[in-house]
């Protein structure tokens, strides 16, 4: 839908569906969607502008009672500064407080919101694909990720433009909390065996990826005692993309474990919410085997609980804790739905593949900080090298490809699909997963881009790629017929 006297400009996208209230001037495309994937994100000062933030932030402060309070923090970018100021202008226009923490890591914000019952938090950073792409986050209490039904409201307020507006007396305070920093770090410490810790006397090297880490993990590191050589503990106004610095970053760390006879090497993203691992040999750890690790190390050491995994993750997470009197539960394949489950009562760990773990005694969240304490804690009693426990570890086969397939016939596809497997054993919790007797498929929409990824996981890798062979082959031949059944209606 275009409103009158709106502009769109040459070479722009205006995907089905989306409502065009403004002119298509600098932005690339128009959505139908605010929230990506679990988050708001545009190139700076193209898609998303200081206005469009405003506008933005008081959608959420409408959607808050008079007088909550929202915590803010930020990546060190100038451009999340920028941004970050827009939004608190914005919440404290409709009447909302803000505790403005700076340039922190998202997980102190989070924290603050379980200990101190914020009403929701806000974190903007930069897109790991592309610096130059700001993302803003948005959490709820417990500190999990914003739930769908909020998504809702505040793009409603967006869309229909129906904002509160405080009075003078009435605007929103800015406060800065003095020692939250610390306050994270006893709250983290108290949480695990320091002792244990300490008389294990670990040696890492930390490649902090020139995120807000540095300000927080060495405020733990000398309390349990842990020697640690570090890289990277400060800000840069690089542009290389966040892959590109991961790499850099992980190629150096294994240069340097062996060199200093560490005991591993770690490296956090940018984010400071996923950890990578290099064992003491100086060999990267794949992510999918460091999520196993944490299961072998949580199954062993007699916790009992439950444990969330989103659908696409490996089916080695069954067999792995089989006996171990642990329950793997599955959620759908989103961060918030993931978040939304480790906050449940008795669930002790989530994790997904891509180096991001959750410790819901802490915070329901994704944590590097605290996911690199928690697994000192479970390495504390283990006198054996981590190589060696990598060593046992069984292979995943899972593979994983991408589809692409036009927005419009997404929803078709999957309908179709659907009719096609009923006969089949199927799981529908997040797209379609099929199963039979060497293993099983998923297809699953991606809720940004004109894709569909494909998983598949089977006894081996030729299998695997079989399975996904099988279901690439039917998705397409759907995506053919229904496709030109829909282009000669047209």
């Amino acid at each position: 839908m275009i409103f009158p006297v709106v502009r769109i400009y040459p070479y722009k996208e205006v995907e089905s569906g989306a409502q065009i209230h403004e002119s298509l001037i600098w932005e690339s495309r128009a959505t139908p969607r605010l929230f990506g994937r679990d988050l708001v994100a545009g190139l700076v000062n193209v898609d998303l502008t200081p206005e469009v933030a405003v506008r933005l932030a008081a959608a959420l402060g409408t959607a808050l009672p008079r007088g909550a309070r929202v915590v803010a923090s930020r990546e060190a970018a100038p451009a999340c500064r920028m941004t970050k100021r827009a939004l608190i202008s914005g919440l404290t226009s409709t009447g909302v407080d803000v505790a403005d923490l700076r340039v922190l890591p998202a997980a102190v914000a989070r924290h603050l919101l379980k200990s101190e019952g914020y009403g929701a938090g806000v974190h903007v950073g930069t897109s790991q694909a592309d610096p130059e792409i700001v993302q803003i986050r948005f959490f709820e209490s417990p500190g999990i990720q914003m739930t769908a039904a909020m998504q809702k409201e505040v793009e409603k307020n967006f869309t229909r433009g129906e904002l509160r507006r405080a009075a003078f007396g009435a605007i929103g305070d800015v406060s800065y909390p003095a020692r939250v920093r610390e306050t994270y770090a006893q709250d983290l410490l108290d949480s695990v065996d320091v002792d244990a810790i300490r008389e294990r006397g670990f040696r890492l090297v930390v490649d902090y990826g020139y995120s807000a880490a540095s300000f927080v993990l060495p405020l733990l590191l000398g309390p349990l005692q842990v020697e640690a050589v570090s890289t990277h503990g400060f800000t840069t106004d690089r542009t290389d993309s966040g892959p590109q610095l991961l790499r850099e970053a992980i190629g150096q760390v294994k240069q340097l474990v062996p060199a200093v006879r560490a005991d591993l090497g770690v490296v956090l993203d940018r984010a400071s919410e996923r950890l990578y691992l290099v064992d003491e040999n100086g060999r990267e750890i794949p992510v999918e085997q460091t999520l196993l690790l944490f299961l072998r190390l949580l199954g062993s050491n007699g916790r009992h609980g439950k444990l969330a995994f989103p659908v696409t993750v490996t089916s080695q997470v069954d067999h792995l804790l089989e006996g171990s009197g642990l329950e793997v539960v599955r959620t759908p394949a989103s961060l918030a739905e993931l978040t939304k489950a480790a906050a449940e009562d008795g669930v002790i760990f989530a994790g997904a593949v891509g180096g991001g773990y959750v410790f819901p005694e802490f915070i329901p969240a994704y944590d590097a900080i605290a996911s690199l304490c928690k697994l000192l804690e479970l390495l504390a009693p283990v006198s054996r090298p981590l190589s060696d426990l990598i060593a046992e570890l069984p292979a995943s086969t899972l593979v994983h490809r991408q589809l692409h397939c036009p927005f419009a016939l997404k929803g078709l596809v999957m309908r179709v699909l659907t009719e096609r497997l009923k006969d089949r054993r199927l799981d529908l919790t997040d797209g379609i997963k099929v199963f039979d007797e060497r293993g099983w498929a998923h297809v699953l929409p991606d809720p940004d881009e004109p894709l569909l990824h494909l998983y598949a996981e089977g006894g081996t890798v030729e299998e695997s790629k079989m399975l996904e062979s099988e279901l690439r082959a039917l998705v397409e031949q759907i995506m053919d017929s229904e496709g030109a059944e829909v282009s000669s209606r047209a």
